[in-house]
């Protein structure tokens, strides 16, 4: 089990990244982020293929907001050059995100355990004295995760996701 103790934290300065993107919204209910976030990815990657682009670093899923009325994000995947010709696709856009210094901290296993990750994330913000309380996540957004293994191939205990957040 992972302590804030053990987390895997580093500071870091992110490159700005040209991205295919695309927003979604779900309930609060952990259980529902999972699939919409998937849901959205499928779509976004859809046209990523139909376009032949070519992926440049790990897809993202950016969290814009989280409180009861939803969870709103947006789904992403870097790329070396936008679509060659114009698309008529309004749930889309291909757009940079932005560079920044941010910090870093990596989650090992399955995405379902992510919640415990962010448990013991807090517990470290708060320590570092960075937040005073799990209210306090609203100020380090958009924040973001990165998936560094394809799920589709990867077996799930050995899945790794970087977790960023905007450094204050």
């Amino acid at each position: 089990m992972v302590t804030a103790v053990d987390l895997e934290f580093t500071e870091v300065k992110v490159a700005p990244a040209l991205a295919v993107q695309m927003s979604g919204k779900c309930p609060p209910d952990p259980a529902a982020i999972g699939p919409a976030v998937r849901s959205a990815f499928e779509s976004l990657m859809s046209f990523v293929h139909r376009r032949a682009l070519a992926p440049n670093g790990p897809p993202r899923t950016i969290y814009t907001a989280h409180g009861r009325d939803g969870v709103s994000f947006i789904v992403a995947m870097p790329v070396a050059a936008g679509p060659v010709k114009p698309f008529d696709e309004p749930h889309l856009k291909v757009e940079t995100l932005p560079g920044m210094k941010a910090y870093r901290f990596t989650h090992h296993g399955p995405y379902a355990g992510l919640g415990s990750t962010y448990e013991h994330i807090t517990e470290f913000m708060i320590q570092k004295r960075w937040m005073k309380s799990q209210a306090d996540w609203n100020r380090y957004m958009p924040m973001w995760e990165e998936y560094l293994n394809n799920p589709e191939t990867t077996p799930a205990a050995e899945l790794k996701t970087y977790i960023y957040l905007p450094a204050a």
